[in-house]
């Protein structure tokens, strides 16, 4: 809530647009960057939006942020 206004459990990439101060790193996970949409919580967990993977991606490097891209359904090493 401090950095990104939102409560938790509204896990969001829009939250960015709070972050004066450019305190938290966006990742995404590669398995989203698959799909030509991606759906996500407009700073609230009860309402859901709809947008362009490329647009979402536009809109973070609006915001000043380059996404570290993850893929989280990859396990890790052993001793990572």
């Amino acid at each position: 809530m401090e950095v990104l206004g939102v409560v938790p459990g509204a896990v969001t990439p829009y939250g960015v647009i709070n972050d004066a101060d450019k305190r938290v790193t966006m990742v995404l996970d590669q398995g989203l960057l698959a799909f030509d949409q991606v759906n996500a919580h407009p700073l609230r967990n009860d309402r859901t939006v709809t947008i362009a993977t490329a647009s979402l991606l536009e809109f973070l490097a609006d915001e000043g942020y380059d996404p570290v891209e993850i893929d989280f359904g990859r396990p890790l090493d052993e001793g990572q």
